[in-house]
């Protein structure tokens, strides 16, 4: 079964993935990421918050210093462990579950903003994802989608040369892969199964929103200079990152 995979792969990756949302923790990126989620957000204080997909728990932590009240899902729970010592150790009072992204046990229209991470590229069941999403947000709530078109080079020869090329010159750079080649080889054999690798997004994510009734889809195609350091923005040249911000 394709999500059981996921999870195991995911679960397999906690503490390396950790281990890199430490690092995020303590440098600029810290400060880049909450400037774009309080553009996004607005002013306001104590909004109901779901951060979709955690990981170890970096968003949850940002959104929770934004004075937010913060819940967040994951649906791995080695990732879940590293969350709550992570949340633990910054002081923040976040609410956490173990959660499917297209089937969350909260109530109709109890949230003010949805946010992900890299976590959209990753789903089975997109359109429906967003679907759910809008049933739990309130009138006027937000979706913040952050993300970028990480797999498109498995089915697109010339941009696969294209990222090759790139991660050679990322790797001489001093780049270091945080994965072994089998994870990097499982990685790839499961976005090949997964049908937002073969589109090209942000645009297929307008037309879903727009799609399950979102009013307004704002889109930033590219994020990438903002919150990428100089090796990474040359790591992803062929994958910029995109901010979509859908409101109901």
């Amino acid at each position: 079964m394709l999500e059981q995979r996921i999870e195991t792969y995911w679960d397999g990756r906690a503490d390396s993935y950790n281990a890199h949302i430490q690092k995020e923790m303590v440098c600029q990126k810290k400060q880049a990421w909450e400037s774009l989620l309080h553009k996004y957000a607005g002013e306001q204080e104590n909004l109901q918050v779901l951060d979709v997909g955690t990981g170890p728990g970096f968003f949850a932590i940002l959104l929770a210093g934004l004075n937010y009240s913060v819940t967040a899902i994951d649906k791995c729970e080695e990732m879940l462990k590293q969350a709550r010592q992570n949340a633990d150790d910054a002081g923040k009072n976040i609410r956490f579950l173990k959660a499917d992204a297209h089937a969350i046990d909260l109530p109709n229209e109890s949230l003010d903003l949805i946010v992900s991470r890299n976590v959209t590229w990753l789903l089975p069941n997109p359109l429906e994802v967003y679907q759910e999403w809008y049933r739990l947000l309130k009138p006027s709530g937000k979706v913040l989608v952050f993300d970028a078109n990480w797999h498109l080079y498995l089915s697109d020869p010339e941009l696969e040369r294209e990222h090759d090329k790139y991660l050679q010159l990322a790797i001489e750079k001093g780049h270091k892969q945080n994965t072994s080649p089998e994870q990097q080889e499982e990685n790839a054999a499961i976005a090949r199964k997964l049908p937002l690798t073969y589109e090209k997004r942000p645009q297929w994510d307008r037309q879903a929103f727009r799609q399950c009734g979102f009013q307004q889809v704002a889109v930033q195609e590219n994020i990438s200079e903002l919150v990428h350091d100089e090796i990474e923005q040359l790591l992803y040249t062929t994958t910029p990152m995109f901010a979509i911000c859908a409101s109901k």
